[in-house]
C-alpha cells in the first residue's frame, strides 16, 4: 500500500515494462554497436556508420516535430501507442529478410538503412506522445525514476538474450548474412513484446474535446514561446555543444575493435559491458533524478563523456592498456549514453502542463543541425584516424559542463511550479 501511496502502482510498472521490452529489443539495433557491427562486416565503411547515425538522428526529431501539434489532440494516448508500435516494431523483420535471401553485402545494407530510416521516424512519431502519457500518468519525481527501471529491466533482459547474441557474435556455424539476420529477427520478438504491457497503461486525464491546430499555425507560436523563456533557452544553449560529445561516443566500439585487432568472441563481450553499462547507468542515473533533479543527470553525463572520450584517446597512444580497459570503456560509453534521461525530463520540468510538447519540440528540434555530427565523425575517421574525431568532441562536451550549471536545480523547479499554480 506504501509503495502505491508513492506512485508506484499500476502506470509505473506497466511503462517500466513497456519500456524494458523496448530496451530490450532496440539494443540489437543500436547503432553504437551491433548496426555498427554490421555495416562494418559488409562494407567496412564508416562513413556508412555515421549515415546510420545520422539517420537515427535526424529522423527521431522529424517524426516529433509533425506529431507534435496533435499530441494534445488524442483522446486515447494507450490507443494510439498500441496501434503506432505495432507498425514500427515488425520492421527489424523486414531487415531480416533480405539476408535470409543472400543478396549482396551493398545492397543489404542499403535496404537495411531505408527502413531503418523508417523504424526512427516511427519512433520519433510515437515519442512525443510517449512522453505526453508519462507526464499525465506519472508523478514527475518518478518519470525519470521510472526511465531508469525502463533501462534497469531492459538491461537485465538484454544481458539474458546477450548469451544467445553472444554465441551469434562468435559462432562459425552461421554466415554473416544469417547471423545478423537472426538478430533482427529477435529484435522484432522483443519490440512486440511492449505491445502487452503498453495496453496495460490508463490514462488519468484523457482529451474529451479536443481543438485541433493547423501546422502552420501551431509553429508560429513556437518561436513565441522561445523568446523571452530563460529556463528554455539555457537548456537549449546547455545542449549544443553537448551533441558533438554524444556522437562520438558512439564509435567507441568500432573504435577498439581496430585498435586492438581482437576476436569475435571477444567483440561479444565488449557488447556485454555496453549491456552492463547501460544497466548501471539506467540505476544511477534514475536514482539522481528523483533524488537530486534532473540538472544533476545533465552535468554527470557532461563530465561522464569527457572522462570517456579521454579514455579512448588513451587507448590509441596506449594499446597495451589492453583488453580489460577496452571492456570498461565500452561499458562507460553506454553508461553515459542515457543521457537523454536528464534532458527529457528537464525539458518536461520546466515547461507548462499544456504547453509539454512545445517544449520537447524545440528542444529536440535544436539538434536536426547536429545530427549530421556523426556522418561528419566518420568521413573524417575514414581520412584521419579516430583520435582527432573523439579530441575535438571532447573539447565540445567540456564546454557543455559549465553551461548545464545554469539550469534550474529541483528545489528552483518547484518554485517555479508553485508560482505557476498561484
Amino acid at each position: 500500500m506504501r509503495k502505491t501511496k508513492k506512485g508506484y502502482g499500476r502506470n509505473y510498472w506497466a511503462m517500466s515494462l513497456e519500456g524494458a521490452s523496448f530496451v530490450g529489443g532496440v539494443s540489437m539495433l543500436a547503432t553504437s554497436s551491433v548496426v555498427a557491427l554490421f555495416i562494418d562486416t559488409m562494407t567496412g565503411s564508416r562513413a556508412l556508420i555515421g549515415l546510420a547515425m545520422t539517420i537515427q538522428a535526424l529522423l527521431m526529431p522529424i517524426g516529433q516535430i509533425y506529431t507534435a501539434p496533435y499530441v494534445n489532440t488524442i483522446r486515447n494516448l494507450p490507443r494510439f501507442m498500441f496501434k503506432g508500435m505495432g507498425y514500427q516494431r515488425v520492421i527489424p523483420l523486414l531487415m531480416a529478410i533480405p539476408l535470409f535471401l543472400g543478396m549482396g553485402e551493398m545492397t543489404v545494407v542499403v535496404i537495411f538503412l531505408i527502413l531503418f530510416s523508417a523504424f526512427w521516424l516511427w519512433d520519433g512519431t510515437l515519442s512525443m506522445v510517449w512522453i505526453e502519457l508519462a507526464a499525465r500518468a506519472l508523478k514527475p519525481d518518478l518519470r525519470g525514476h521510472m526511465m531508469g527501471m525502463q533501462l534497469i529491466i531492459g538491461g537485465v533482459i538484454s544481458l539474458l538474450t546477450g548469451l544467445l547474441l553472444a554465441w551469434l557474435l562468435a559462432t562459425p556455424l552461421l554466415t554473416e548474412h544469417n547471423r545478423y539476420g537472426t538478430i533482427f529477427v529477435i529484435s522484432s520478438v522483443l519490440l512486440l513484446t511492449s505491445l502487452i504491457f503498453i495496453r496495460m497503461v490508463k490514462d488519468p486525464s484523457p482529451v474529451t474535446d479536443p481543438e485541433k491546430p493547423t501546422l502552420r499555425s501551431y509553429y508560429a507560436g513556437i518561436w513565441d514561446l522561445l523568446r523571452n523563456n530563460a529556463p528554455l533557452q539555457h537548456a537549449i544553449i546547455a545542449r549544443l555543444p553537448g551533441f558533438i560529445g554524444f556522437a562520438a561516443i558512439t564509435f567507441v566500439i568500432v573504435f577498439g575493435t581496430d585498435t586492438l585487432d581482437i576476436t569475435h568472441a571477444q567483440v561479444s563481450g565488449l557488447v556485454y559491458s555496453q549491456i552492463a553499462g547501460s544497466i548501471a547507468g539506467g540505476f544511477l542515473l534514475g536514482e539522481t533524478s528523483r533524488r537530486i533533479g534532473n540538472k544533476a543527470v545533465i552535468i554527470m553525463s557532461n563530465v561522464g563523456v569527457v572522462i570517456t572520450l579521454s579514455m579512448a584517446v588513451a587507448l590509441a597512444y596506449f594499446p597495451a592498456l589492453g583488453y580489460i580497459w577496452l571492456l570498461s570503456l565500452c561499458a562507460f560509453a553506454s553508461f553515459w549514453y542515457n543521457n537523454w534521461l536528464g534532458y527529457l525530463n528537464y525539458y518536461v520540468d520546466i515547461a507548462p502542463e499544456n504547453k509539454r510538447p512545445d517544449y520537447q519540440i524545440i528542444g529536440n528540434a535544436i539538434g536536426i543541425p547536429f545530427s549530421f555530427a556523426a556522418l561528419v565523425m566518420g568521413a573524417i575517421i575514414d581520412e584521419l584516424g579516430f583520435v582527432v574525431v573523439f579530441a575535438a568532441a571532447g573539447a565540445f562536451a567540456i564546454a557543455a559542463i559549465p553551461l548545464s550549471f545554469r539550469l534550474l536545480s529541483k528545489k528552483r523547479l518547484q518554485e517555479l511550479k508553485n508560482s505557476r499554480e498561484q
